[in-house]
């Protein structure tokens, strides 16, 4: 039997490590990096595109438009990059940039993992479990 090692995506665009990502409408199996209140369908791998240290690597790529990128898919544990302050236990919904705000307040909120640990501060790494689901408040 195989084990489901998730699902690859190509990137539609440059898309960040540890970002929420959603599907493409231009392209069939195409991840981009989410905008705010997306459709999310998992996280972008944390590791970058190119070896650390070697010409051209930078840790704010995990993949460029056509390049294959991993995506944590619901029930999975990643890490996931805040965009503000979060507590563990928070549902999660992606800000303008793909990362992790609380979903909170009246409205429809397209949330997309449910926090493992707390963060004080935006652009602080934690632990999350994918959880993909559409919630009124």
């Amino acid at each position: 039997m195989a084990w489901n090692q998730g699902p690859k995506f190509i990137a539609g665009g440059t898309i960040a490590p540890a970002r929420f990502v959603m599907v493409s409408t231009a392209a069939d199996n195409t991840a981009l990096q989410a905008t705010a209140n997306a459709k999310l369908i998992g996280v972008s791998q944390e590791g970058m595109k190119r070896t650390p240290g070697l010409a051209g690597s930078d840790d704010t790529i995990a993949a460029e438009a056509n390049d294959e990128i991993d995506v944590f898919g619901e029930g999975d544990v990643a890490m996931l990059t805040t965009g503000a302050a979060v507590v563990r236990g928070d549902w999660l919904q992606a800000d303008a940039a793909g990362k992790a705000i609380a979903a909170a307040g009246v409205g429809a909120h397209f949330v997309g993992a449910v926090a493992l640990e707390s963060a004080g501060a935006a652009d602080v790494k934690i632990q999350v479990q994918v959880l993909i689901l559409a919630q009124t408040i």
